[in-house]
């Protein structure tokens, strides 16, 4: 690998920071950062780079990606209440983990994290026994 997905992801926001905002720009820059990639070899940590990407974009923009993980879909009246962690603005996905057995996992920016899933419940029971 010629450069790190974080340093590719750094020159991408960079890039389409400073454009001038049109499509036709902005579809240039990306068939150019696109052919840089493949020139560099580089081609098969594309979907890393792009997750940098966003995740950078992201924290200059002060909108956080939000991870809900549940073991099935959540009743309305569960979602109600994870909502009250969302602020307006955030990127929200909401996944079904059934490995989870029951409760929810929240993950804030792929960074911050509470766990409060069966799962982890029965792991710290009987890990201390």
């Amino acid at each position: 690998m010629k450069y790190a997905p974080h340093t590719y992801a750094k020159a991408l926001v960079e890039v389409l920071a400073v454009s001038d905002g049109s499509k036709s720009r902005d579809d240039e820059l990306a068939q150019n950062f696109l052919a840089l990639v493949r020139k560099n070899g580089d081609e098969s940590h594309l979907k890393k780079i792009l997750e940098e990407a966003s995740r950078f974009a992201r924290g200059k923009s002060g909108v956080r990606k939000i991870t809900i993980a549940s073991a099935r879909e959540l009743s309305s009246a569960q979602q109600k209440a994870m909502d009250h962690f969302v602020k307006p603005g955030d990127v929200v996905e909401r996944r079904i983990n059934p490995d989870l057995v029951a409760g929810v996992k929240i993950t804030v920016n792929d960074e911050m994290q509470f766990d409060g899933s069966l799962k982890t419940k029965l792991n710290n029971v009987l890990g201390s026994v």
